[in-house]
């Protein structure tokens, strides 16, 4: 192999294995606070804490920070709270209502930002609803509508980003690409668009 591809190789290995174990953390972080405080449905975010960096810290810190190894906090203008974890990575959160949350996670914190999620240093997560399985609040990769996709809706958008609202936030934006890598038994495959600048599917042809 070549030195770009090396490297390239092991981008992907590091990236797989933080994006498994922030999943798994959080995971692990959610069971154990319900332990103490009953399902989770009880203890999202309170008024305060919606779109507030102030009461997003306290209501994190409160329930889940404890169970991550926390190297850097950090309040944003925009209401956001952004988390640095020991390993290198971290994420950028913040509380939309009371029953969705979003992480932006990023693989190293280098590349952590405000509603950023590239599929290849930065990624989407959520806690939220699931009208589908009895409005039950649960901790997913990408986001809840997510995990209803099939492979090749999930391969689309994480190949053209999501052109919900095209020209403007989303057209760079590439939702379902956690999900992909979490469908395809954390791996990233062949056809995953690793290196691709987002294009329409216009402008590919």
């Amino acid at each position: 192999m070549t030195l770009p591809a090396i490297i390239d190789q092991r981008q992907k290995v590091v990236t797989v294995n933080r994006l498994k174990k922030f999943y798994t953390t959080m995971e692990q972080a959610i069971l154990l606070t319900e332990k103490d405080n009953g399902e989770i449905e009880n203890w999202m975010p309170p008024a305060d804490a919606i779109r507030s960096s102030d009461g997003f810290e306290k209501w994190f810190d409160l329930y889940l920070g404890k169970h991550f190894k926390i190297v850097q906090r950090k309040k944003l203008n925009s209401g956001q709270y952004q988390v640095g974890l020991a390993d290198g990575s971290g994420f950028v959160a913040y509380a939309a209502s009371s029953t969705v949350v979003y992480f932006f996670f990023c693989v190293d914190l280098k590349y952590c930002g405000s509603e950023k999620y590239d599929g290849k240093n930065s990624f989407l997560f959520e806690i939220g609803k699931d009208t589908k399985a009895n409005n039950r609040i649960r901790f997913v990769t990408s986001n809840i509508g997510a995990q209803y996709k099939s492979r090749e809706k999930l391969l689309e958008s994480c190949k053209y980003g999501d052109f919900d609202n095209p020209g403007t936030s989303s057209k760079d934006r590439r939702h379902y690409c956690a999900r992909l890598i979490q469908y395809d038994g954390w791996q990233i495959k062949k056809d995953y668009p690793w290196n691709q600048i987002i294009v329409t599917p216009e402008e590919e042809d």
